[in-house]
């Protein structure tokens, strides 16, 4: 019987050391985040606010993801597609934000999705209504 007065206590320390998993995931997204700002504007040599492929060129941290992050896929990521890579990968809306609740779930894979540069089509091939990124449309009967 004094094995059942430990559960207790078992439970409160793997409450514990969830906790303080979600705080290291949290602390790494926001130091991957500010990476990202900071490559960013370290990249931008000229100052105009977008960064070219050009620019990227010779780099190995932010090169190889330069296609995810470019959403319309015109060669140049803008502060606002940098923001939307963040916001989708790290979980969280802007680099160095407090609030845990939002990071503690995995990045998402957005490898394959670019909703702004391409059109969706039903399966009897007419346009679909379109949704807004990352939803799911239910299928037509």
């Amino acid at each position: 019987m004094k094995g059942w007065r430990c559960i207790p206590l078992a439970c409160v320390l793997v409450a514990i050391s969830t906790y303080a998993s979600a705080d290291e995931r949290t602390a790494y997204y926001q130091r991957a985040a500010q990476r990202d700002m900071d490559a960013f504007h370290a990249l931008d040599r000229n100052g105009d606010g977008f960064v070219t492929r050009d620019e990227i060129r010779g780099d190995n941290n932010f090169g190889p993801r330069f296609d995810d992050m470019d959403i319309n896929r015109d060669n140049v990521v803008t502060l606002p597609e940098l923001e939307r890579y963040i916001k989708l990968h790290y979980g969280i809306d802007e680099p160095g934000e407090t609030k845990a609740s939002a990071i503690t779930r995995p990045p998402q894979d957005t490898s394959n999705t670019n909703a702004s540069s391409m059109a969706s089509t039903t399966t009897a091939g007419t346009p679909a209504a379109s949704a807004p990124a990352g939803t799911r449309t239910p299928p037509s009967k």
